[in-house]
């Protein structure tokens, strides 16, 4: 179970670091910790190897945020992943099902969500940095859709 204390710190930090309006805690969805095979079976049911690489995700179908059950969440490192998914939650909350809605769209809104992941990697004194993989995804064949590069080594702090 995630601890009320972790869910009171990051929240906020999600806001402040992404922008985006705070939302009470009573708002966000419920935080499910799975094995990574439950989580492939039930996000990608006709292909679960094909997510086996997932560590969190923000299921806004169903309306809860499922996280690897491996985590030790009092880690920087691993509960920057449930960060990462409260700014989707957050993004949701301010803009809809719009955050998902094209390619395009969906690499903005993972690039937000990683540049705050990043943001409090460095503010907790950690090395590892994520999403660099999404300088190399394109949107049918469009590679510069996006300046990840930029966001992603000198990430944007909002105060």
């Amino acid at each position: 179970m995630v601890s009320a204390d972790l869910i009171a710190y990051l929240l906020p930090l999600a806001a402040k670091l992404s922008g985006y309006p705070i939302i009470p805690i009573a708002d966000l969805p419920p935080i499910r910790q799975l094995p990574v095979a439950e989580i492939s079976r039930e996000i990608c049911p006709d292909d679960a190897k094909g997510c086996e690489g997932m560590v969190a995700i923000f299921d806004t179908e169903r309306y809860q945020i499922l996280i690897r059950d491996n985590l030790d969440l009092d880690n920087p490192s691993d509960n920057s992943f449930l960060l990462h998914e409260f700014v989707h939650v957050l993004q949701h909350k301010a803009k809809g099902d719009e955050i998902f809605i094209d390619c395009p769209t969906t690499m903005k809104t993972e690039t937000e969500a990683y540049r705050v992941q990043n943001v409090y990697l460095g503010m907790e004194g950690q090395f590892m940095r994520v999403g660099d993989a999404l300088a190399f995804m394109t949107c049918a064949g469009k590679q510069d859709t996006f300046f990840t590069k930029e966001v992603m080594i000198q990430p944007l702090i909002k105060k």
